[in-house]
């Protein structure tokens, strides 16, 4: 056993912290009470999520809603309506308000001002630095960019918006090209370099630049908006946008603040459910097939939630929410999507398998805890990018892409209004050594 080891172990051994501790001093593990609500650790004006209410310290469930600046997700899709509604909904995130059809060409144009890249930056920035993470590679990308700034460190709420603004514009290049710098780099696959164009909208030039021949279809750009709106914020409490606040609130710059979210973001436990509802998802039907009957498929559910198939985690991934209980709508949008583009690509037989094990999932989920539980949006999400040709790498970098405003958003708020260092505190349950030194 060599030293790192041995003293890892004894590690394991002498520093447990046991978990009666927890209880015994009301510590709340993962900011989340007893009932399974979260921690309240601030107020906002900016995104509601409400999938549940209290009732004499009882959770109980209700239909799902996502409320931006007010406004029902539902209805800001509606809003949008045959058009694309992504860079409107950034404008309502910042502002506070749905743009008017003046506000919103205006805006437009501002973020297509800033799509392009500084001069030099994509050779020596993206390029001559490929990483086989693209979501760190986009986030050196990002920190690179207070280079480039003249007053990078300026934390006034008109300079934050300006640059969160000219950061967007610039999101689908940034992403697109470290995908590029990755297959071309590190996969010995050709370079195929796509400057973005001011006649497209956001998520047809993340489309443009990420395909090597650059072609797309008005659908395929469409729902990949729709995807963008539903994912551009989810309150304050998530994970990234907490971890952007806390590092917001040290007044450190926003590059710096973005980054810490995108860590955050990169992780399985929050941005990268999606790609597990996908290896699930055909891993069952590499085995059953796509005319699987409901036996079959209630079968293979079953061993998945008794830990004998897939990861053996025990988890029906794309089903159940820390949240929502009866619905979750930004899933109820992206289903509709995925209904549309099924039928185009012609998967509609696919999509009734998603629709089945959906189902069935959720009547064994309900048998075996005794509480009703839905469908999230990864469920759904991954199926479209997947139909959408997009490659697992950008997975978690277009879910950046959409959530950027949301962490502006809520650190500009936070800035404005409660100002004070996150500053938390734990409990020391070790032993004091009063004779350590001899």
């Amino acid at each position: 056993m060599d030293f790192l080891t041995k003293k890892y172990q004894d590690l394991l051994n002498d520093g447990k912290i046991e978990p009666n501790l927890y209880e015994e001093y009301k510590v709340k593990r993962g900011l989340r009470n007893d009932n399974g609500t979260g921690v309240l650790v601030g107020l906002t004006k900016v995104a509601e999520v409400s999938g549940y209410y209290v009732e004499n310290d009882v959770k109980l469930p209700k239909k799902g809603n996502l409320y931006y600046r007010g406004i029902d997700i539902r209805d800001v899709v509606k809003l949008a309506g045959d058009d694309y509604g992504y860079i409107n909904t950034c404008f309502l995130l910042l502002f506070g308000h749905y743009p008017s059809t003046d506000e919103a060409d205006r805006f437009m144009d501002i973020i297509r001002d800033n799509y392009d890249l500084p001069d030099g930056y994509l050779e020596d920035v993206i390029l001559k630095s490929p990483s086989k993470s693209l979501m760190n590679h986009i986030a050196r990308c990002i920190l690179a960019l207070y280079s480039y700034d003249d007053d990078p460190d300026n934390l006034d709420g008109l300079e934050l918006i300006k640059k969160a603004v000219s950061l967007i514009g610039k999101m689908p290049a940034i992403v697109a090209y470290s995908l590029q710098a990755k297959t071309h780099y590190l996969d010995k696959d050709s370079l195929h370099i796509h400057f973005p164009k001011k006649e497209y909208t956001f998520a047809a030039n993340l489309l443009y630049m990420s395909r090597n021949d650059g072609k797309f279809t008005e659908l395929e750009a469409k729902t990949l908006d729709r995807c963008l709106m539903v994912h551009a914020d989810h309150g304050g409490g998530n994970n990234s946008a907490f971890v952007g606040t806390c590092v917001a609130s040290t007044l450190t710059d926003l590059y710096a603040m973005i980054t810490a979210s995108l860590s955050s973001l990169k992780g399985p436990r929050h941005g990268g459910a999606n790609m597990a509802v996908q290896d699930m998802m055909q891993t069952i039907i590499d085995d059953i097939g796509l005319d699987a009957t409901d036996d079959e498929i209630k079968k293979v559910l079953t061993k998945i939630l008794n830990k004998k198939y897939f990861d053996n985690t025990g988890l029906i991934y794309g089903l159940g929410h820390a949240i929502y209980t009866l619905s979750d709508p930004r899933c109820e949008i992206l289903k509709e999507e995925a209904r549309k583009l099924s039928h185009e690509k012609g998967l509609d037989k696919k999509y009734e398998f998603y629709l089945k094990v959906e189902r069935i999932g959720l009547s064994l989920l309900e048998e075996k805890t005794g509480k009703k539980s839905c469908a999230n949006v990864d469920y759904y999400s991954g199926f479209i990018y997947d139909m959408l040709g997009i490659p697992r790498d950008l997975f978690i970098p277009i879910f950046a892409c959409a959530r950027i405003v949301g962490w502006v958003a809520h650190d500009i708020e936070t800035l404005l209004y409660c100002n004070k260092i996150v500053r938390p505190a734990t409990k020391y349950v070790g032993e004091k050594l009063d004779d350590y030194i001899k």
